[in-house]
């Protein structure tokens, strides 16, 4: 059984269906609150702007993810794991116009693609399907409290011709990498205390300086604190091991992934183990990464089907996510050496990507250069 959904191409329109999202309140010090401080969702709402699929801050630090090659009236089309990303306007409204949590909001803010076609590959990856009404719902979700929320939609994906065949294996697998996403985030914001503990500490939290506020959401921290630290770690690799494997059982194509992170959203690092299948094609993968804004690195070794692989990866991306320049650098015992260079520019016109590929250090390798758009 397969499902029509349309694609969705960068400048597309994704917006939230509910107009106004919960997010928790703390009032901007040294202004206390005038009496109880308001509860954090539902009291606490924002409006959040539309965006387009291509969002500048998401494109430069790293959240969107477009085709390279593959192009509908010249503009690039989302793939699996599409974000929107971050720094989406959020306009605080009553009861909370002066929330000092708006300013870590809005930087750590989100719009994601969880449904995606895995039969229909774009450049290798299974393409994003991101339309909420049709008869098969694939809402994107977005950053509210208690739990992110499934009732985000790209609009005007609607009126795009091109269309891919969704299974419904593949909704099911969206469907429970939602619910399980919002049962986790629910269980840990009631295990930190829930709109309770917010109340009480609102008023002292709101003595604070600012900084105090935001820069451990913005910086993050390097390891777990304590045992519950490590609790809620080991619990989110769980959850997302069972999702990861759920799809692999329903689709043949996705990756289940352990890993641990330091750092905050825009400086940090990560290593991870994982398995992938794509294409019928099994990869074990070991990799390091680390992010500092705009630019990213990856040392990566894979163990799969088809050979043995250690690349080294590094992209930096224009500071305003107008483009992007990668080097990888592909290391086969038995193929030789590849190295490629790609740079993406010009989102306005639908991205014009170059890439060469330098395979000299490969029995018969040769230089060649490719232009898409």
């Amino acid at each position: 059984m397969s499902f029509a959904k349309n694609v969705t191409v960068q400048c597309d329109i994704c917006l939230i269906l509910s107009v106004v999202s919960p997010h928790d309140f703390i009032p901007l010090p040294p202004l206390p609150p005038p009496g109880p401080p308001p509860m954090p969702a539902p009291a606490a709402l924002a409006i959040e702007s539309p965006v387009n699929a291509w969002w500048a801050p998401g494109a430069a630090l790293g959240s969107n993810k477009f085709t390279k090659s593959v192009f509908h009236n010249h503009m690039t089309i989302c793939l699996a794991g599409h974000d929107c990303g971050k720094f989406i306007p959020h306009v605080q409204i009553v009861p909370a116009p002066n929330n000092l949590k708006t300013l870590t909001q809005i930087p750590t803010s989100s719009r994601k693609a969880n449904f995606s076609a895995s039969t229909v590959l774009m450049n290798g990856s299974p393409t994003a399907c991101m339309t909420a009404i049709d008869e098969m719902p694939t809402p994107m979700t977005y950053c509210s409290q208690p739990m992110s929320t499934p009732l985000a939609d790209a609009v005007t994906a609607y009126w795009n011709p091109v269309q891919v065949g969704m299974t419904l294996g593949d909704w099911i697998a969206g469907a429970i990498a939602i619910a399980a996403g919002m049962i986790l985030e629910y269980a840990l914001y009631k295990n930190g205390g829930g709109a309770e503990k917010f109340a009480e500490d609102a008023e002292k939290n709101a003595a604070k300086g600012v900084l105090a506020q935001i820069t451990p959401t913005l910086v993050g921290t390097l390891l777990p604190k304590d045992a519950e630290g490590v609790a809620t770690w080991a619990i989110k690799q769980a959850v997302g091991v069972l999702t990861g494997g759920a799809r692999i059982a329903l689709t043949g194509e996705g990756s289940v992934t352990i890993g641990a992170t330091t750092g905050g959203p825009f400086f940090g690092s990560a290593f991870s183990v994982g398995y992938t299948r794509t294409g019928g094609v099994n990869t074990y993968t070991a990799s390091s990464t680390g992010n500092a804004g705009i630019a990213t690195g990856a040392v990566t070794g894979t163990i799969g089907d088809k050979g043995n692989n250690l690349s080294e990866t590094g992209t930096v991306r224009h500071p305003i996510g107008l483009g992007e320049a990668s080097v990888t650098n592909n290391s086969d015992p038995a193929k030789g050496v590849t190295t490629s260079e790609t740079k993406s520019r010009d989102p306005f016109n639908g991205f014009q990507n170059s890439t060469v590929t330098d395979t000299t250090g490969a029995p018969g390798g040769r230089v060649t250069k490719s232009e898409s758009h």
